[in-house]
């Protein structure tokens, strides 16, 4: 039997003025497993497909993602015997990115049974006319890219750190145009979780069609103010840059008390506090070096309660990371 572990990070995007194209990953994961009792007997897109539809549903963005690495890389691969996520520490529906995990890691399992069976001149892709290499990670983004279209969640998720996304408009795999962005060692993140979720799609569906002129440029201008802030820790420049019109104040109303606790951050000495992804989770920025973070996470705890959990994250500059076995690491 084969088996192949893979740690995706859990991810926060948005960032406050970066809606859907900015991303960071941090040091909270989850593991999944996959094992193959016939890893030397690949079949075809076709009979994946057929197998697909008889999983479970909790198995299925994994899977989705290892079939579709079959279809874009026109590849036949065995069969997965079992399928785990053997230790999930990435919390669902609570906007830091669980959906992503699944998806990265079931290309990234696809790829790497891929690699035991071909080499790269031997994929053929009819859809890869953007050259993608396809044991590369920009292949397992691209996969991930076909079915979940956020890769301010996904590309951090594959590369870590703090991310700049796009997916430009292909006929063949999706181009996802990626930039890893600075972020001084200063800089410091809370992240405050409370025991309800929020679903992504009903964060979306109060978003309107359209923004007003005033707050596109409000958001252009914080997105600058944040990227820079987050490269030099400057505290000034993050408290201008923590702020957004385009998505955070349609979404107010999703969670109760909302202004008032991205306040608590602010009282407590950050920089400030954004909607984590889509939320419900909140995401709190300080500068370590003028106030300590363990301090702002007690006064943050103290003043949401028990019905909230807090910790701070270190930044993941690796993403994606797998291993040979079953284990966690």
């Amino acid at each position: 039997m084969k088996q192949y572990t893979v740690r995706i990070p859990a991810t926060s995007a948005n960032i406050g003025p970066g809606f859907d194209c900015l991303g960071i990953a941090f040091k909270l994961f989850n593991w999944f497993t996959f094992s193959w009792e016939n890893s030397d007997q690949p079949v075809s897109y076709q009979e994946q497909i057929k197998w697909l539809a008889t999983r479970t549903a909790s198995q299925m963005p994994m899977l989705e993602a290892y079939v579709q690495y079959c279809r874009l890389f026109n590849v036949e691969l065995p069969i997965p015997t079992k399928v785990e996520c053997i230790r999930n520490d990435v919390p669902v529906a609570k906007g830091l990115g669980s959906s992503a995990t699944c998806y990265v890691a079931g290309a990234g399992a696809a790829q790497w049974i891929a690699k035991q069976l071909y080499s790269a001149d031997q994929i053929k892709s009819d859809f890869n006319i953007n050259n993608v290499d396809p044991f590369s990670k920009e292949a397992i983004l691209a996969i991930a890219s076909t079915i979940e279209q956020h890769p301010d969640n996904l590309s951090p998720a594959v590369f870590g750190g703090l991310q700049l996304a796009a997916i430009l408009d292909s006929e063949s795999l999706p181009h996802v145009v990626t930039q890893k962005l600075n972020v001084s060692s200063d800089v410091n993140f809370i992240i405050s979780i409370p025991n309800f979720s929020l679903k992504t799609a009903k964060a979306r569906g109060v978003l309107p069609a359209e923004v007003a002129r005033a707050d596109a440029i409000f958001n252009i201008r914080a997105l600058g103010y944040l990227l820079t802030g987050m490269s030099d820790a400057n505290h000034d420049l993050l408290r201008l840059g923590l702020q957004d019109r385009l998505h955070q104040p349609y979404r107010a109303g999703l969670i109760p008390n909302f202004y008032e606790i991205l306040n608590i951050g602010i009282k407590s000495g950050a920089c400030g506090s954004v909607l984590s992804g889509a939320g419900p989770s909140i995401l709190t920025v300080n500068i370590n070096s003028q106030v300590n973070s363990q301090e702002i996470k007690n006064n943050i705890k103290n003043c949401l309660g028990n019905n909230w959990e807090v910790k701070v994250l270190e930044l993941d500059h690796e993403g994606m990371v797998g291993y040979e076995g079953k284990t966690t690491f």
